[in-house]
């Protein structure tokens, strides 16, 4: 008894000294990551992760069209139809470069985002280059703005050689910013007829604007900027149209030129600075904080961005291994682009979301919530399925895209995760779409802003605090205090002290968040009991009759219509992996001292009902259950219940979770008939990857066709890795489940490579009989994960 007080008193100091040092390291990785790109939804934009603060940004067009500043390049969009945009590399940290190509207005233009460390987050620079496309004759219109979301003040300068903009908030102290053109960039060519017409404004390197906009307003920029053009180009045109007798011509180059406008700026909180450009250009954008220790030269950029280039590199083969797998140049190029568009696609957001105090009613209920409410304003920092379609948090993709980011920078990732487990209420839950402030909802129909305490999402979070519990096994009892500091670093550059983020109080306060999670959905998404049971699964709420939007396989079929009373596989399997992670989380964090027998016992129950519930014999294959009347059923002459169960069955996804997550037994002969189905090219299996849905079920292809057929990379990747982890050497089925994960791995690397090679962007689907990429692009989400399975790294 005295040696176990002695042990827990170790601990305990031990815990009380790795809390100091938790809580002082995460002060610091604040700092590191402070500034970054971290405005998605922008072909290119920073921001600090504070509220409120300091937002830049670039903002392009054409000259050539006198419509194309209807058109303003600014936020991604698909209408927008570039050839190519996404970062070729981007290590999270201090560098980012990416080229976007568009070939519309008439540009291509490459970003090089470099970092130097120091006080209130330190300094960066962007160095903007590239050339106006060879059916470019006019040229482009380059802007680049800051915008003050909150309290502080910003005066802006502007010579002929450079912009400069000084300001102070309390956050970032004092600061200046540089906008500076390079020597060689040429003005557009003036019209021969407009030579020497009066009233031309001379061509300036450089010009800018300054404006005081509503706070709330300052992420419109780009319809600001635009209001301004139309105005200033209607006052030219005029001009023009009476100097030249209506003869004009009236060119974008002379329309579209800003001139020095707000040089009594010190009451103003937005500032543009244009650049008219034609042929070869650059520009550099400085910000530098108040430590001199931190300051940066246009002529280091170039330099530091060669550097951080080299280390990224050299990191990248570190951690992922793909020459030595045998990839060629091109192959690991691509995955270097799949991991840094990941990585690029980063956002903090901070806002207010739309919440209902209330369920959601269900099907066929009439709708008397009252109307939902602006919540109280809270961040996230998050990355973001696509940058055109889905620049937000979303709760059931985040958990796939840490599996890739957890490689790559261990910190990075658990910030994330935390910021995440940051937004969960007393309850243990999660809004699954984190639609923050106006921004955010101006890119999504009103229908589906509002989030319900009663809609759950797969808890895929898990999948990255179930990494971290594998490394941590793996790693010696001895020790562990210190060995924290090593388990889950990557490879490269980064200081391994800042892993000892990775103490067991933090695994402590991951238990916690687990376990109510768990307790949400073993509470919100209880099913009711089957006719003539005792026991209850679980059901999604959310269900419309070709929707269950809440699971994240969308519109994959269940029974119809929907029922109160039906049960689906899929959620069961999730409930059962929550407790399967729970329960090795308490033993890891509780040091074997205080094993949690109700969890353990819980999951050898909820094992045993998977079977129960949702095992169909007839057809060998995991199916949903729903509740329908006794045919026949007499309640004068008839006892028993008059209602019974049956199984609703759909081969594909939902039928094959109890595998993908690890819930069938190696030897069970279960497995032997879902290795069948998934190898039979007549029901799932084709040479792009599986399908989503049975070729012979009646909705293959039907309706939406979004979870119908195509190819989703995340349910790949998860048969690939259940594959890789329980089933390739284990049991008698491990020779089928190699030949599956080496056919499977082969056909989803050759597709998606190809496609990239053909279209030069990730998808967020691909077509089960031809291959190609569809849906939403770039998509570099789940997708990503593509350079796991290069790396077999699961």
């Amino acid at each position: 008894m005295q040696l176990l007080g002695f042990v827990v008193a170790v601990l305990a100091a031990s815990s009380l000294a790795a809390s100091n040092d938790s809580d002082d390291i995460q002060r610091k990785l604040d700092l590191d990551l402070q500034w970054g790109t971290y405005r998605p939804n922008l072909y290119f934009g920073t921001r600090p992760r504070l509220p409120s603060s300091l937002l830049s940004g670039l903002i392009w067009f054409g000259l050539d069209n006198q419509r194309n500043w209807q058109n303003t390049r600014h936020s991604c969009e698909l209408g927008d139809n570039l050839l190519e945009y996404g970062y070729s590399r981007h290590n999270g940290r201090d560098f980012g470069e990416q080229l976007m190509v568009d070939q519309d207005q008439g540009v291509e233009i490459k970003s090089e985002f470099i970092k130097v460390p120091g006080e209130r987050g330190g300094s960066w620079a962007v160095r903007f280059s590239g050339r106006t496309l060879e059916e470019n004759v006019q040229g482009v219109s380059l802007a680049y703005y800051f915008g003050l979301e909150g309290n502080g003040t910003m005066a802006l300068d502007v010579s002929k050689r450079m912009a400069k903009i000084t300001g102070e908030t309390p956050d970032l102290g004092p600061f200046r910013i540089r906008i500076v053109p390079a020597k060689h960039n040429q003005s557009p060519p003036l019209h021969p007829a407009l030579q020497k017409t009066k009233g031309i404004p001379e061509a300036v390197k450089i010009a800018g604007i300054a404006m005081d906009v509503p706070k709330k307003n300052v992420w419109r920029a780009r319809d600001l900027f635009q209001e301004k053009l139309i105005k200033h180009a209607q006052q030219q045109a005029n001009a023009i149209l009476k100097n030249t007798d209506g003869k004009g011509p009236l060119t974008g180059s002379v329309l579209f030129q800003l001139e020095n406008e707000g040089e009594d700026s010190s009451n103003s909180n937005l500032f543009f600075v244009q650049m008219m450009v034609h042929g070869e250009f650059a520009f550099d954008v400085i910000y530098e904080c108040e430590d001199t220790s931190a300051a940066i030269k246009s002529g280091d950029i170039g330099a530091l961005a060669s550097n951080r280039r080299k280390e990224f590199d050299i990191q990248f083969d570190a951690v992922f291994g793909l020459r030595e797998k045998g990839f060629d140049e091109e192959e690991v190029e691509i995955a270097q682009k799949a991991l840094s568009s990941l990585i690029g696609g980063i956002g903090y957001f901070y806002g207010s979301s739309l919440v209902s105090d209330e369920p959601k009613p269900e099907y066929g209920d009439i709708d008397e919530t009252s109307e939902p409410r602006l919540s109280n304003p809270y961040s996230l920092f998050a990355g973001t399925p696509s940058r055109p379609f889905f620049p937000r948090g979303f709760l059931w993709d985040e958990g796939f895209q840490l599996l890739l980011l957890s490689r790559w920078d261990a910190d990075l990732s658990m910030d994330v995760l935390r910021s995440w487990y940051h937004t969960m209420d007393k309850n243990g839950w999660m809004a699954r779409e984190q639609i923050l402030g106006e921004e955010a909802r101006s890119k999504v129909p009103k229908e589906f802003q509002i989030q319900y305490p009663n809609f759950a999402n797969p808890p895929t979070l898990l999948f990255a605090v179930q990494a971290l519990v594998d490394r941590l096994e793996a790693v010696s009892t001895a020790g562990m205090v210190d060995q924290l500091a090593q388990v889950y670093s990557t490879q490269g550059r980064h200081n391994s002290a800042t892993e000892q983020t990775l103490t067991r109080e933090y695994m402590q306060d991951l238990l916690q968040y687990s376990s109510r999670q768990l307790e949400f959905f073993m509470r919100t998404q209880a099913g009711e009991p089957l006719p003539g049971s005792l026991e209850h699964g679980y059901r999604w709420r959310g269900r419309t009759m070709d929707h269950t939007l809440t699971s994240g396989i969308d519109d994959y079929p269940r029974a119809r219509p929907p029922s109160t009373r039906e049960l689906h596989v899929d959620l069961f399997s999730w409930v059962t992996y929550m407790l399967s992670v729970d329960t090795e989380l308490a033993a890891f964090a509780r040091n074997g001292l205080e094993p949690n027998q109700t969890r353990e016992q819980q999951l050898e129950l909820h094992l045993q009902l998977l079977d129960e519930l949702h095992w169909n014999s007839e057809r060998n294959m995991y199916c949903d259950v729903t509740v329908q009347p006794r045919d026949g059923y007499d309640e004068l002459e008839d006892e028993g219940e008059s209602e019974e169960s049956v199984f609703v069955c759909h081969k594909g996804y939902v039928s094959l979770f109890p595998m993908l997550l690890g819930l069938v037994p190696p030897e069970s002969p279960k497995l032997g008939h879902i290795l069948d189905m998934i190898e039979d090219p007549d029901e799932l299996w084709s040479e792009f990857g599986i399908r989503s849905l049975s070729t012979q079920d009646e909705f293959y292809g039907k309706g939406e066709d979004y979870w119908r057929g195509p190819i989703w990379i995340n349910i790949n990747y998860l048969v690939l890795s259940s594959l890789h982890k329980h089933y390739m050497s284990d049991g008698p089925h491990q020779e089928q489940a190699n030949r599956i994960y080496s056919k499977l791995r082969q056909n989803l690397v050759r597709n998606i490579l190809d496609q990239f090679r053909q279209t030069r962007f990730f998808w967020e689907q691909y077509n089960p009989h031809d291959g190609h990429g569809q849906g939403t692009h770039p998509f570099t989400g789940w997708t990503s994960l593509v350079v796991l399975i290069m790396a077999e790294k699961y």
